[in-house]
Formats: C-alpha cells, sequence, structure tokens
C-alpha cells in the first residue's frame, strides 16, 4: 500500500494537516488565553514573551513533537525517504502557514528541529551545539551593546551553517548518493522556507524576527 502514489499524495498532505495544528494556539486556548498569535507570531518564543515558561516549553515540545511523528512514521511504515523528505517539508509549510488558524503560523524553528533531530540526528546534534554557543557568546559579548535576541543569533548561524555541516559529513550516509542529495534538499528547504517566513513575519510584526 505504501508504494502507492495515492498513498503517497495521502502522506505528504497529511503532514500539511498535521503540521497546521499550530500548537501555540491550542494552549493559549487551555490557558484561557485570548488574542494569542495576533501581536506576535504564535510559536514558542511568542508562547513565552506572552504567557511564560507555563507556555512555552509544553509549545516547544509539542511542535518539535509533530516535526518529528511524520518522518518517523513514514521510516515505520517503509515509505521512500522522496516522500519522506516532501511530507516533512509539508509539515513546516503547514506550520508556517496553517489552514486551521487562517494561514498565521510560527517562524518554524522549533518543528525544524524536530525534523532534522528525526531524519538526521547527529548533523542535528553538531548545529545544535555550535547555535547554541554561537547564542551565548554573542549574548555575553556583543548582546550587552545590541538589542537582538541571542536566540536570533544563534538560530539564522544553525540555519546557515546547516548544509555545510551535511556535506561536510556525506561520508557518514550510506552508499546511495540520492540519500545524501534528498538530505540536502530538506536541509536547504528549511532553510529557505524559514527565511521567507522570517522576512515575512518582520514586516506583519514590525520588529527583527526572533526564534519560534
Amino acid at each position: 500500500m505504501v508504494d502507492s502514489i495515492y498513498f503517497r499524495i495521502f502522506f505528504v498532505i497529511a503532514g500539511y494537516l498535521l503540521g497546521s495544528v499550530v500548537f501555540g494556539y491550542v494552549i493559549a486556548r487551555i490557558l484561557g488565553k485570548k488574542g494569542f498569535g495576533v501581536v506576535d507570531r504564535p510559536g514558542t518564543a511568542g508562547a513565552g514573551r506572552q504567557y511564560g515558561v507555563k507556555a512555552a516549553i509544553p509549545v516547544f515540545l509539542f511542535d518539535c513533537g509533530k516535526g518529528a511523528a511524520i518522518p518517523l512514521i513514514g521510516i515505520a511504515i517503509g515509505l521512500d525517504m522522496l516522500t519522506i523528505v516532501i511530507a516533512s517539508l509539508a509539515v513546516l509549510v503547514g506550520h508556517n502557514w496553517p489552514v486551521f488558524f487562517k494561514f498565521r503560523g510560527g517562524g518554524g524553528v522549533a518543528t525544524a528541529m524536530g525534523i532534522s533531530a528525526a531524519l538526521i540526528p547527529i548533523q542535528f546534534l553538531i548545529v545544535l551545539a555550535a547555535g547554541l554557543a554561537v547564542s551565548f557568546t554573542y549574548k555575553y559579548t556583543l548582546g550587552k551593546k545590541h538589542k537582538v535576541n541571542p536566540n536570533v543569533i544563534g538560530s539564522l548561524f544553525a540555519i546557515i551553517i546547516f548544509p555545510v555541516v551535511l556535506y561536510l559529513f556525506r561520508s557518514w550516509f550510506d552508499a546511495s548518493e540520492k540519500t545524501f542529495f534528498l538530505m540536502l534538499i530538506l536541509t536547504l528547504g528549511i532553510l529557505i522556507i524559514i527565511v521567507v517566513k522570517g522576512i515575512l513575519l518582520h514586516f506583519m510584526y514590525r520588529k527583527v524576527p526572533t526564534a519560534g
């Protein structure tokens, strides 16, 4: 059944619909908060800025979880890697432009982390460590003079170097060059989607885009 073109299309659509469940909105409703996502983005950072850690942590975990769910399910049921990559990007598109919330979604960083952790965990951990190092370094050096959130610097650095790290560790993939190129497409797709959404959010909220 998984080899059917109809099932593959269904799986990609399912990825988009799962991505469209923006948990920032869900958690805000559970907490009885109104107006969430109107003056700030509905992702992890937006939830944290508006309602604190009690909202940010569950939003982050759920957004990461849905990012990891589709690739892990795809691998478990034996789908081909091309379909898994497309469906994973569909999750990210759904999170950024959710059909259930008038296409007003988050920035996609947490969801992208879940996708990357599921498909390329070692490379993801290397990039995560580098991003955190840059974020902390900036916070206690240049961050004292500038108002840009350290998370922004760390996230942007991580996004930019992700394809580079993937290329440097390409020998860690199996013998199939196709797998490497599909992973490269995945990382470039994530980069493009997040950067494009960041630019749009900059004009929507008139502020420097922040992670989440």
